[in-house]
Parts: C-alpha cells; structure tokens; sequence
C-alpha cells in the first residue's frame, strides 16, 4: 500500500512538471515514483537493479529522442529548419574597433545605455556606469566586441 502511495505522488509531480515546467517538481517526482516501484519490489538487490536498469533505459531513450526530433515529422512542425548564415548576409552586429579614441555627442540620455552621434553616425553605446544628459561630448574609450564603452568628455 506505501508503494502505490508513493507511485500516485511521483506521477503527480511528474504531471505537475507538464503544467509548470522547471525541472526540480518533475525530477522529486520521478525519485518518489521509482521509490514506489522499489518499495513494490520489495527492495533488495532486484528491485535495485530494475530502478536503476529503468533509469538508464529511459536516459538512453530521451538523448536518442532529443537527438532525433527535430528530424521527424512532427519535430518539423516545432522546430525552426533555416538558418541564418553569414554566407547568406546575414550579420548580427557590425564591430567598430575603428571607433576607439573618437569624439562624439550623446544623441540621447546615456543612462548607462543609449545612442551616441560619431561621425555623423548614430552608434549604440554604453558608458562605465555614468548617466550622461542628451547633447553631452563623449569620447569612446573602448570597444569589446560590439559594446562601445564611452565616458564624458570635459
């Protein structure tokens, strides 16, 4: 009888998971539903070796199925099939070490983030952690990838 107490819990937190998907409900609920089909075996060696026989059958078949969805029919119809290639034009973001050492003006409140004017162009910049008012001289101190850092310039 604690066996199958133990069963209905774990399928119930499993099927918790489903509704409110994070991980750790459904994880507790599969432990509580593979210590219901212990405690059902009796415990012992047998019933350890079907939980854990069980346990890695089922690991086995969720990396295959992860593996292979996206190939199937119905994977199709949840998964995005194009890319986005660089072959085919497509850039995320223009780095601009060029900018480094350069004056400009704050086209908006920097507050750290906003859009500076450098070279009559409208740049995304971020400053160290200053708030800069709107019409303010910058100069650009660095450029990490494709944040331009930029200070106050007085």
């Amino acid at each position: 009888m604690d066996s199958i107490f133990w069963l209905v819990i774990g399928i119930l937190l499993m099927a918790v998971e489903l509704v409110i998907p994070g991980g750790i409900v459904g994880l507790i609920g599969y432990c509580l539903f593979m210590w219901g089909v212990f405690t059902g075996l009796g415990g012992g060696d047998i019933a350890t070796y079907a939980v854990l026989g069980s346990t890695i059958v089922l690991l086995l078949l969720l990396v295959t199925f992860f593996n292979h969805f996206s190939k199937t029919w119905i994977g199709k119809l949840f998964t995005l099939g194009q890319r986005s290639t660089t072959k085919q034009g497509y850039v995320s973001n223009d780095v601009q070490s060029d900018l480094q050492g350069k004056i400009g003006v704050a086209h908006t409140p920097l507050r750290p983030a906003g859009i500076a004017r450098i070279d009559d162009m409208l740049i995304d910049v971020v400053t160290e952690g200053d708030f800069i008012d709107a019409g303010a001289t910058i100069v650009v101190v660095r450029v990490i990838g494709s944040r331009n850092i930029v200070r106050q310039q007085f």
